[in-house]
């Protein structure tokens, strides 16, 4: 499984204060079934320091986890505000692309309020070649209240992403019943942990894929391409085909 966004980096924003720290984050990981991790950096500012501080700093934890032979590989991303999505020259943007393949960045909405705006960024992604995932997407008020504010992005070609700890509460009950909204209507197109030190590594995607299972009442080997093929082909910066994953009918699909 390949999770799209864990703050792992130490030293950086949300992530682990040392690089010990880093490694317990990394064994549980690991631990979880999860054999390939985007690494993201919180990108709240234009900040290409910041950029490449989180690379020196994911050199230094990918040395350190092949040192303890931990079965875990590390890639390097960023999570970006639209601050940091409007304000960081092109150069700096394929540095933050999902595993440094520049095509796919990972942006956070804000908390509150609609960014009107995003649709024109993403057509002038698109003629560069690039394009976004929206961060846990159920954790913002406005798509908690209109979860449809995202068709239009959809449509634009972004993809989204939601937290599978969201499933079980561990982000509030708006962001739980949010989350199961999104899935319910076919708009989850991958699921993350989103881990931070001050928020461990409250449990795999594997519980992520029977939460989705158990609403999508589809086969496992269909709900794992969110944690598995999809995260691929951001990863390797190739087109995302994305399956229309919407629940099968009542009797439809009996997982027994």
């Amino acid at each position: 499984m390949i999770d799209l966004s864990a703050h792992l980096l130490p030293g950086t924003p949300d992530g682990p204060p040392d690089l010990p720290a880093a490694l317990e984050m990394a064994r549980a990981i690991a631990a979880a079934g999860t054999t390939r991790v985007v690494a993201t950096t919180l990108v709240h500012e234009p900040d290409a320091g910041l950029l490449t501080a989180s690379a020196q700093a994911h050199a230094a934890l990918v040395t350190a986890v092949a040192d303890e032979g931990i079965a875990l590989e590390v890639l390097l991303g960023a999570e970006l505000s639209l601050t940091a999505l409007e304000g960081l020259p092109d150069s700096a943007l394929a540095e933050a692309s999902l595993g440094g393949a520049g095509r796919w960045l990972l942006v956070a909405l804000p908390e509150s309020g609609w960014p009107i705006s995003l649709s024109r960024r993403l057509a002038g992604l698109e003629m560069q070649g690039m394009g976004i995932v929206l961060a846990h997407v159920e954790q913002t008020e406005a798509v908690q209240r209109t979860p449809d504010r995202l068709r239009d992005l959809l449509g634009r070609g972004a993809l989204v992403q939601v937290d599978v700890a969201s499933f079980s509460g561990w982000h509030g009950p708006r962001a739980e019943s949010s989350a199961y909204k999104l899935m319910r209507a076919g708009m989850v197109t991958f699921l993350a942990s989103g881990a931070s030190h001050d928020a461990p590594y409250p449990q795999g995607l594997q519980q992520g894929v029977v939460a989705a299972q158990a609403v999508l009442r589809r086969p496992a080997s269909e709900v794992e391409w969110m944690v598995d093929t999809g995260p691929r082909q951001v990863i390797e910066g190739r087109p995302v085909r994305a399956p229309r994953l919407v629940p099968v009918p009542r009797g439809g699909f009996d997982p027994a």
